[in-house]
């Protein structure tokens, strides 16, 4: 039976990862350690998964429950700190993506993995969404021939396209700017369809909606004066999840989910394009 550790007691984390592994999987693998630095939120998913040992120390998680493997979704800027710190005590790692947020940082975890001689695994769910995986079988069954070209468009809409500039995403520090941490599902996509490899890469992007557009905002949705005339208005404090894993667990680190997506803070861009050439 494998044995997992689970670092970043996220939403992700726990529907995605701890979830499974403590109901569907509980015959193949446990659940061995839960690491946050928000111990409110580790107690949350350790409660749902029949009470794993929390942990706000790393290093002693991994001492004490000598797990197999890591499972990291943190916030994606210390992806490379808890895989490269998993690897280096003897473990394998699966990431949630983005892998990282930087070529530096990416460079780091491979050395690592080469050094060490241990495994990392970045998840990209959206290669089993229905549709995709129909998409890749009609490919593979040569529906339309070679293929020469590919025009992919993504359109986020303004509840959950918003809500990355509510969350801690909203700061390129954080997330790498939506390129890296929304577009990497698309990236793997589109190579994973047409089997082949990025050469040369073109971006830009700006912010033309979002961030400091307009002067009747707040810092929150839950105290915003403006509640009862913005339509980016939420009350997430009626969800009982939401409720329970974020807003009760404020007082802990200091963290909003419901931040406004006017603030000046954004420096995230929300309208961008690429350009890719393949190795063919």
């Amino acid at each position: 039976m494998k044995r997992y550790a689970l670092a970043g007691a996220s939403s992700r984390g726990f529907h995605m990862y701890a979830l499974p592994i403590t109901e569907k999987f509980k015959d193949y693998a446990k659940l061995v350690g839960i690491f946050d630095i928000n111990r409110k939120r580790a107690e949350y998913v350790s409660n749902y998964c029949g009470g794993v040992p929390v942990f706000e120390d790393f290093d002693r998680m991994i001492e004490e429950t000598g797990p197999d493997c890591v499972i990291v979704t943190t916030i994606d800027r210390y992806h490379h700190e808890y895989a490269i710190r998993a690897m280096n005590a003897g473990c394998n790692v699966i990431v949630e993506k983005p892998m990282t947020i930087d070529e530096e940082k990416c460079k780091a975890m491979l050395e690592t993995e080469k050094k060490t001689g241990k495994r990392i695994i970045v998840t990209f769910n959206y290669r089993f969404s229905p549709y995709v995986t129909r998409i890749k079988e009609l490919l593979k069954e040569g529906i339309i021939g070679e293929i020469l070209s590919v025009d992919f468009e993504w359109i986020l809409d303004t509840s959950h396209g918003a809500d990355y500039f509510r969350r801690w995403h909203r700061r390129k520090e954080n997330s790498g700017g939506l390129l890296v941490h929304k577009a990497t599902h698309h990236f793997d996509v589109i190579n994973w369809w047409i089997e082949e490899d990025p050469e040369v890469v073109f971006a830009n992007g700006t912010r033309r909606f979002y961030g400091p557009t307009r002067e009747k905002r707040g810092e929150r949705c839950l105290t915003c004066n403006y509640r009862d005339t913005c339509e980016f208005f939420v009350d997430y404090s009626k969800d009982p999840f939401m409720k329970a894993f974020y807003f009760d667990a404020e007082d802990i680190d200091g963290y909003y989910r419901d931040r406004c997506v006017f603030s000046p803070e954004i420096d995230i861009e929300d309208t961008m394009s690429v350009t890719v050439k393949y190795s063919r």
